[in-house]
């Protein structure tokens, strides 16, 4: 038995990285851990080994203090479950919001150095989402 899901994985990390944007923003992160996991990019190809790879998903950071309340929502928290209908249409459905992305980040706060061999192909809330040249 797993204990934890690709699915409750995946909505915890979109949970970290985006409880605050529109729902479309929700479903572009969800998008880009789909695509670096079929794109092997930063990725083993699974959930785990795709959010969980080191400095990848901040929210996964030790550092980042929202770290351990993430893993206390449960599915009962209207941003969670916004958070897994992200999730599964984004891997039922096969969207395409963040346009392939494979990277974002948030403009307000830095232009990070690997963002600058990068083309910029959306902006969704707060987020630029990206592929690598």
């Amino acid at each position: 038995m797993r204990l934890i899901s690709d699915t409750a994985l995946a909505a915890i990390t979109i949970w970290q990285e985006a409880r605050g944007e529109p729902y479309e923003g929700k479903l572009a992160v969800a998008e880009v851990i789909r695509n670096r996991m079929r794109e092997r990019y930063a990725s083993d190809g699974t959930v785990a080994g795709t959010v969980l790879r080191p400095k990848q998903f901040s929210g996964w950071n030790s550092d980042d203090t929202n770290r351990i309340p993430s893993l206390k929502i449960d599915d009962n928290d209207p941003i969670a479950a916004e958070c897994i209908r992200a999730w599964k249409e984004a891997t039922e459905k096969n969207t395409c919001v963040a346009k392939r992305a494979l990277l974002y980040y948030a403009p307000a706060l830095a232009l990070p150095g690997w963002a600058k061999g990068c083309l910029e192909v959306a902006r969704i809330g707060r987020h630029a989402f990206l592929v690598p040249h």
